[in-house]
């Protein structure tokens, strides 16, 4: 669940980060766009690298190669997910983003 959560939060980011979804979601241009644009994509990166790391990482019950293989269909599955609020629900976007963040983290936190 975690790994979902993490990876729909940093696909969110990266639509974010482009001019088109940026505008449709907040209705306005950011007086530093550019910049703005290019720490959100940044962001998101880092949150989908991460997400990887946490999914390979070995437990006791799941293999390392397992967790990448289930984290690969996770991270397409999320990425479709946004694709859709982006494309229905942009204004609704950054808030589910950041809800989602929040609670990947806390769900990774709880061992999910």
């Amino acid at each position: 669940m975690s790994a979902f959560l993490l990876c729909f939060a940093a696909w969110s980011a990266i639509a974010l980060g482009m001019d088109r979804h940026h505008e449709d979601a907040l209705g306005r241009e950011g007086t530093a766009r550019r910049q703005m644009h290019l720490h959100l994509r940044r962001a998101g990166w880092l949150v989908l690298a991460l997400s990887l790391w946490l999914a390979a990482r070995p437990s006791g019950e799941v293999p390392a190669s397992l967790g990448v293989t289930a984290w690969t269909v996770t991270l397409s599955v999320a990425a479709l997910a946004v694709t859709a609020m982006v494309t229905w629900q942009p204004r609704r976007a950054p808030v589910a983003a950041g809800v989602a963040l929040a609670a990947g983290l806390l769900a990774r936190a709880g061992g999910w």
